[in-house]
């Protein structure tokens, strides 16, 4: 069966209407105003079923919306009409990529790859895709391409790792006697951001902004704002609107100024901070308020807390994480944790060891990564340290005098080092005071600090 052709330009009246017709609906779209968007773009589809411009654009709404099978459904119709738009080839890299189908993402970013060879972007989403299905050396290829030297040096490594594991295993089979696991040490930390793909990398068609002081009706305005929901949703699935929907567990925390929503049958406790294995009587704070512990199960909605901040959501297996307290929004499942400052008085972090989910809020484009190898070290001030992921031990040059996020903090051992690029210098904390809130005691001078003899779990 042949695909339908697109619609071509209509003369007169009809195409001049379309026109009209998709120019209120970007207004529409560039003002957040998604479900009124679809209305249109429904009845626009219904006049030209098979108009190209009318379909790319339902698919950014319905992507949006966070109803990422739906617009997977219409951009897959658009490859009918239009098999060779390299657009609309990344979208769909891009939507298998959120939905976790790695195999799919890479179809499609090779094939946009193929008809965009000089597209940087897409070929480093191709070079992620084909790290998450296993290939390696494919994805150390496509970083190349992308002019991430660093990101093809470390798939390189492992591609030569995984073939020199895969010699051993074939030794262990002639010597089945001797044991191969004990000598193999810590799993390397891995946790990775759960394909948070921005908005921007979506095709927007350019719309007038909306016009101040604009009356609508009460209807138009709460669904302009309406969350959707997805109908089969994943333990993490982002609701539009920078809102993570977070499925939530008794052993599930979460700061309370990020708790848009909480639903379902879930009560929510004051947290108790935990320090070297043990639950103190003190409120677990942060800059930014307190954090809860949920009983019972439900869906908790998180939101930025803060203005020009967003949340990005790390997945992690048997890995060891280290963050600024501030940073922290929810964690979940199977995760060992607790609460400590860096030694010599330094910022305060939160620890994660085994497999489960954390939810970081950073400045969109604000984190960046330092790998520290065998005998390298850096030193940082503390404003600017988010936190490690590793086997890296970390040391303040504070002493007892000055603010712990004024001083400097060195860094040595083996793992990735998370810095802010915009960080602020020390800030006062508006959470509610609490009694011996560093954490002194008679026994712990200078407070509790986080155990640096610590290596990831098995």
């Amino acid at each position: 069966m042949s695909a339908p052709a697109p619609s071509g330009p209509a003369s007169g009246r009809e195409d001049d209407a379309l026109q009209e017709q998709l120019r209120r609906t970007s207004e529409l779209v560039a003002a957040q105003r998604l479900p009124e968007a679809e209305l249109e773009l429904l009845r626009a589809q219904a006049d030209a079923p098979h108009d190209l411009r009318v379909l790319k654009l339902l698919a950014l709404v319905r992507f949006k919306l966070g109803r990422l099978s739906e617009a997977r459904q219409i951009y897959r119709e658009a490859t009918q009409i239009a098999p060779d738009d390299a657009a609309i080839r990344l979208n769909l890299g891009l939507i298998a990529l959120k939905l976790d189908w790695f195999h799919e993402a890479v179809t499609e970013l090779d094939a946009t790859v193929r008809l965009r060879p000089d597209d940087r972007r897409a070929w480093s989403y191709l070079g992620y895709a084909c790290a998450r299905t296993g290939a390696h050396g494919q994805a150390a290829a496509a970083f190349r391409r992308a002019g991430q030297h660093e990101l093809a040096a470390e798939m390189e490594r492992v591609a030569s790792t995984s073939s020199s594991a895969v010699e051993e295993e074939g030794t262990a089979a002639v010597e089945p006697s001797r044991p191969r696991t004990a000598d193999r040490g810590p799993a390397t930390p891995r946790p990775e951001l759960r394909t948070q793909v921005p908005d921007a990398v979506m095709p927007v068609q350019p719309g007038p902004a909306p016009q101040s002081g604009q009356i609508v009706s009460l209807s138009a305005f709460a669904l302009a704002r309406l969350l959707a929901p997805a109908p089969d949703p994943a333990p993490l699935a982002w609701l539009g609107q920078g809102v993570l929907r977070f499925a939530a567990t008794s052993e599930t925390y979460v700061r309370e100024s990020a708790l848009l929503a909480a639903l379902g049958g879930v009560e929510l406790l004051p947290a108790r901070r935990r320090v070297r294995g043990h639950l103190l009587g003190e409120t677990l704070t942060s800059q930014g308020g307190r954090f809860l512990r949920l009983a019972g199960s439900g869906d908790l909605w998180l939101s930025p807390w803060r203005p020009g901040r967003a949340l990005f959501a790390l997945s992690l297996d048997r890995d060891v994480l280290y963050l600024r307290d501030e940073h922290v929004v929810a964690w979940g499942d199977e995760l060992v944790w607790e609460w400590g400052r860096v030694p010599g008085g330094g910022p305060a972090l939160l620890q994660f060891r085994g497999t489960g989910r954390v939810v970081v809020a950073a400045g969109p484009d604000d984190l960046v990564a330092v790998r520290l190898s065998e005998g390298d070290s850096l030193a940082v001030l503390g404003w600017r340290l988010i936190g490690w992921v590793g086997r890296v031990v970390a040391q303040s040059l504070a002493g007892r005098e000055g603010e712990p996020g004024d001083a400097y903090v060195t860094c040595a051992g083996v793992g990735v080092v998370l810095l802010s690029k915009h960080g602020e210098s020390t800030q006062p904390d508006h959470g509610p005071a609490q009694r011996r809130d560093d954490g002194e005691s008679p026994d712990r001078p200078g407070g509790p600090v986080l155990h640096r003899q610590l290596q990831p779990g098995p």
